[in-house]
């Protein structure tokens, strides 16, 4: 057998988009597998590359890690990969790619518009109220926001919240090229340092082990009263108790999640009584292109491994992101 001879097994491809990848990729057997199958050809494939999160989310364990003697690389559709990161894969050589970067576009979009729903009171429109003026629209022109995470998502809202006018500055623990729609980067151990300068706050780092619970007391005792906090990273970033008490003690003139710990955060939960709070189902990452733009990612890869290039969106399995 060829030396260069690769085995794929496909999970969660429709069977169009099969025979377009065969047509493409002759000289590569891939095989299309699902949740019931797949435990029978892993021991065979050099990769497992997913199209289907939730099928992945079930069948990535350590019982079919241990099973998947040739295994070199494995593909998440998804940018959020902290569950994935078990011990088994941590620890392998196994390559590990994800959608980082793919998503950015529409949950910047998103973060624009629930911070745009907050200012301008269009949640307070929407439902009704009667007192739509209180507190006044502002504008974002002139305003400093910090966003904390500048990956793929944090840098398109870095672009668009400059756009608008604002100042912009950025957490992030890696450092960032001297952009000119950003006034500065700080380290994620400078967070409190900058805080108190905001006017938004918007986070879209990754969840993490060390990134786990970045927004606590702490964080919101440090920003103004007036300020904004919008989160479309994951929910786990922030300390839901510690949002609470300072919603209850008057923080913020606006709070948007995109996402919540818990998810799915329950219809009585105490979030959803106040005012100022908008709230959407952890759905910033969907849009009329994602779903283009992952395939052809798979498919760059797909190319890239078959011919022993280095991928792309390749994964620090230590680091989690």
């Amino acid at each position: 057998m060829d030396a260069h001879y690769k085995r794929l097994a496909l999970l969660g491809f429709t069977p169009s988009q099969m025979e377009t990848l065969k047509s493409r990729f002759p000289t590569a057997e891939l095989i299309s597998v699902t949740r019931d199958t797949v435990h029978e050809t892993i021991s065979t494939a050099d990769a497992l590359i997913s199209a289907d999160r939730a099928v992945l989310d079930e069948v990535l364990t350590a019982e079919l890690l241990r099973k998947a003697s040739k295994l070199r690389w494995v593909h998440a559709t998804g940018a959020g990969i902290e569950h994935y990161l078990i011990p088994e894969l941590v620890q392998s050589s196994i390559i590990f790619t994800n959608g980082k970067i793919l998503q950015g576009p529409g949950v910047s979009d998103h973060a624009l518009a629930l911070l745009l729903t907050l200012t301008r009171n269009l949640h307070l429109t929407m439902t009704g109220d009667e007192d739509v003026a209180t507190p006044r629209p502002i504008e974002l022109r002139d305003k400093v926001a910090v966003v904390v995470g500048c990956g793929g998502i944090g840098m398109l809202i870095v672009e668009k919240l400059a756009a608008f006018g604002m100042k912009v500055f950025a957490v992030n623990n890696e450092n960032i090229p001297y952009l000119t729609m950003l006034q500065k980067v700080y380290m994620p151990e400078q967070l409190v340092e900058i805080l108190p300068q905001a006017d938004v706050v918007i986070c879209a780092a990754p969840l993490t082990v060390k990134s786990k619970g970045t927004f606590g007391a702490r964080e919101f005792a440090a920003m103004k009263d007036t300020a904004y906090f919008v989160n479309v990273s994951r929910g786990g970033l922030v300390q839901t108790e510690a949002l609470l008490e300072a919603l209850q003690n008057g923080k913020f003139r606006g709070v948007g999640l995109d996402v919540t710990d818990p998810e799915p955060l329950p219809v009585d939960h105490p979030l959803r009584s106040f005012r100022n709070v908008v709230i959407s189902p952890h759905l910033a990452g969907m849009s009329d292109n994602n779903f283009t733009r992952r395939y052809e990612n798979i498919m760059l890869n797909i190319d890239r491994f078959i011919h022993d290039r280095p991928l792309i969106n390749i994964v620090d399995k230590e680091r989690g992101y």
